[in-house]
């Protein structure tokens, strides 16, 4: 070894000082023994002069200047070199992953992604100084990752966010690797994070978070209403909280009051991307796909989403998976499976299923006045001048509210009562009384219930036969009976009309969580000869599911 290292010193003024027998002979040792002790000096060796060529070096320790008939292919050389410069393991899922060890910094890639793939042929390169064809890459890639399932060990790999001890770690999807460990006690960057993240192609990095952090200048670059900002900064953070739910933020607003401009400062605060806002998907699939590549899930100018897409977005918010037959097989299926934050915007309102408004945080934007314009040149600058400091004020109110945590105790919740402690928390750090936040979600529960019942044929119908036959209310019958009193009534919309009393009956299990909130049960009690029975009737009104308000609420100019 110490003939090798005084070679590669001489290398410098010396070309030819690798290449003297005693040497190659040391090397040829050494490949066989410990290729990766090997492959380190080579480096070494080139470093000390490029001029030196490796390629003949590794031809010269296989024993021979020429390449015989025997020696080892491409394939083996591409395995040989990325088993010996990474550890190889595998997910919960199965899916090979690469921990590689660089100067500074650990990166982690999925083998079976175009980042592993790029390092790989980069690091072929490097040592051979040729190329590798697709279809040896594509043979060699399948081979690792085949290592990493049957013979490494399986570990967590997170994107972007993850759970760790009493805290969380964000990723900042920088070059250097980095990431931000926030506690109840502070947040700090660390050089290298204590659980192992893995990026895709779109991502980009977020802010390095300034320490003067400043989390109002946030609402000098957004159109969101000051009554409403608490709730948004609580989606925000939340959006760091992968163990819990994510409530799905919806913004509506005319043309002029910079929906889009506010949703892509917001998304950039969580996880910045190639791009930011998406056009509607076409299928169920494109939501699925878009959430397997992405943290936040975010599409813009949408005027409406099917019942099955709008089902979709609420099994993203509370985790799920889209299953469909794999490519060139008869039998494999195809699973997609993630938990993700979603948002989205138009001027309508998108959110028209009783189960996706359950989970939506409803903001309304105000037009902005044509003489409060800016050009966006002037917005994108003062906002990548803003964001650091806006950043690293998240991150401050991120570490207080999970300091307060641990004493919040709701004894009405919502169904996304995770956001709802979560908020109630972050809204006593920001000076605001206990109970105040939790009032303001349940008048936006309260208000999506009515959107729910407004938009559904079914409901108006029943609204106007409560209203005009029910004194006092109390009715039970089939589904058939009611389907023919409801008939009856002249609903604008008969577009998603039941095309039977099945249907209907389907519906009604639609509303009922939305009638029980305004206290009126709607029940099934079973079937008897004549069908399916139901009742319609009051229910005490402790038993609602929407909490009593709290008066009080934000402020003009508070955060």
């Amino acid at each position: 070894m110490g003939r090798v290292k005084a070679a590669i010193v001489r290398l410098a003024d010396d070309v030819g000082a690798i290449f003297e027998p005693s040497v190659i002979a040391a090397l040829t040792t050494l490949r066989a023994q410990d290729l990766a002790a090997y492959q380190r000096l080579r480096q070494k060796a080139k470093q000390a002069n490029p001029a030196c060529s490796v390629t003949e070096l590794d031809r010269a320790t296989r024993g021979t200047t020429s390449t015989p008939a025997d020696e080892r292919s491409t394939l083996d050389d591409l395995v040989a070199l990325a088993r010996a410069q990474c550890h190889l393991h595998h997910d919960a899922d199965r899916q090979a992953v690469a921990v590689i060890r660089l100067p500074g910094r650990r990166e982690v890639w999925r083998v079976q992604s175009s980042g592993f793939e790029d390092w790989l042929r980069a690091a072929y390169w490097r040592a051979y100084e040729t190329g590798v064809a697709d279809s040896t890459m594509k043979a060699a890639l399948a081979t690792l990752a085949a290592a990493g399932i049957n013979d490494g060990d399986e570990v967590a790999v997170h994107v972007r966010a993850a759970r760790w001890q009493d805290g969380y770690v964000i990723d900042l999807c920088d070059e250097h690797w980095q990431a931000v460990v926030v506690t109840p006690s502070g947040w700090q960057v660390v050089a290298e994070s204590p659980v192992l993240f893995t990026r895709t192609p779109s991502m980009r990095p977020l802010p390095m978070p300034a320490i003067d952090g400043d989390v109002g200048l946030l609402w000098q670059h957004t159109n969101v209403p000051a009554g409403r900002r608490v709730m948004v900064l609580t989606w925000l953070i939340d959006g760091f909280r992968p163990d819990t739910p994510f409530p799905v933020l919806e913004l509506v607003g005319e043309q002029g009051s910079a929906k889009s401009t506010t949703q892509s400062v917001l998304r950039s605060l969580i996880d910045p991307n190639k791009v930011a806002l998406r056009g509607r998907p076409k299928t169920v699939e494109d939501i699925f796909v878009a959430a397997a590549n992405n943290w936040v899930v975010s599409y813009e100018n949408l005027s409406s989403l099917t019942p099955e897409q709008q089902d979709a977005l609420c099994t993203l918010s509370t985790g799920g998976g889209f299953a469909s037959r794999q490519f060139y097989t008869n039998g494999e299926e195809h699973v997609l499976e993630c938990k993700r934050p979603v948002m989205m915007n138009g001027i309508a309102v998108v959110a028209t299923r009783p189960d996706l408004i359950d989970r939506v945080i409803h903001i309304d934007l105000p037009r902005i006045p044509a003489e409060a314009r800016r050009d966006d040149a002037d917005t994108h600058a003062g906002w990548e001048r803003d964001q650091p400091r806006v950043f690293g004020g998240l991150l401050d109110l991120f570490a207080a509210a999970l300091a307060v945590l641990p004493s919040v105790h709701l004894t009405h919740k919502q169904r996304m009562a995770d956001f709802e402690r979560l908020g109630e928390a972050v809204a006593r750090v920001l000076g605001f009384a206990p109970g105040e936040f939790q009032g303001q979600y349940a008048e936006l529960v309260r208000a999506g219930i009515d959107r729910a019942l407004e938009s559904n044929a079914v409901a108006q119908a029943l609204d106007k036969y409560i209203a005009e036959r029910l004194t006092p209310l109390s009715w039970q019958g089939t589904a058939g009976q009611l389907y023919d009193l409801l008939n009856g009534y002249g609903i604008p919309d008969r577009s998603t009309w039941p095309r039977s009393p099945k249907g209907l009956a389907d519906q009604l299990r639609r509303i009922a969580p939305a009638y029980r909130a305004k206290g009126i049960e709607i029940s099934h009690l079973g079937h008897s000869r004549d069908g399916a029975l139901w009742r319609i009737a009051p229910i005490r009104p402790h038993s609602t599911a929407t909490p009593p308000g709290v008066e009080g609420g934000m402020h003009s100019g508070d955060h």
